[in-house]
């Protein structure tokens, strides 16, 4: 599968790409602003919160995905976290995931894609799946399986007919908010969230 690399994916995006053995994450892109490449969204105690990475931007005002350096300078690592820990601090499997996510902000990476495929290996990890994950070489705009740009945070799912929401518990609110990070079900369902996910894409 040829696909864009996005931050803490939402669950539409994990069900489709966890269904592979192989995935390609298209890094020479010219970096869209306003996706999920570096967006994510999460249920708090008010509602869905957007996580957001900062980025430096280029020069040229173009650069690369796999060139787009994270910006340290502002408060953004500490906001995450907090957001994270105020969100799912009492889920059930918040002890066994917020190690993982410690050691990956911990690192403090440099590239945004590097950052992304620490938290896909790590959301893998929880998931028992082993995806061979590679990188474009240059762009592939002719891609085989190619799911570039479909996922896209400017429209709705419920679009694009790949996801089909199958309701759980969360920790906040009384309606189920479908399509969240993955984070959300990992924090509540640990390794029950692989059969969650496989009934969530509509094959």
């Amino acid at each position: 599968m040829h696909i864009d690399i996005q931050y803490l994916p939402s669950l539409e995006y994990c069900a489709l790409i966890f269904t592979e053995s192989q995935i390609e994450f298209e890094v020479f892109e010219n970096f869209p602003k306003q996706t999920y490449r570096n967006r994510s969204y999460i249920l708090g105690a008010n509602g869905v919160e957007l996580l957001s990475i900062p980025i430096i931007q280029g020069t040229s005002g173009k650069q690369l995905t796999k060139d787009v350096q994270i910006d340290y300078s502002q408060d953004w690592m500490r906001k995450h976290k907090g957001a994270i820990q105020a969100a799912y601090g009492k889920a059930p499997f918040f002890e066994h995931v917020e190690p993982f996510i410690d050691q990956i902000f911990a690192k403090k990476s440099k590239f945004l894609v590097d950052l992304n495929i620490q938290f896909l290996n790590t959301i893998a990890r929880f998931l028992q799946k082993k995806p061979q994950f590679s990188f474009t070489e240059s762009f592939n705009d002719a891609a085989d399986h190619s799911y570039w740009n479909v996922i896209d945070s400017k429209k709705e799912f419920s679009a694009r007919n790949i996801y089909i929401p199958v309701a759980y518990r969360q920790c906040f609110g009384t309606e189920f908010v479908p399509n969240l990070s993955v984070l959300d079900l990992i924090m509540n369902y640990g390794i029950e969230s692989c059969e969650i996910l496989q009934k969530s894409l509509n094959k």
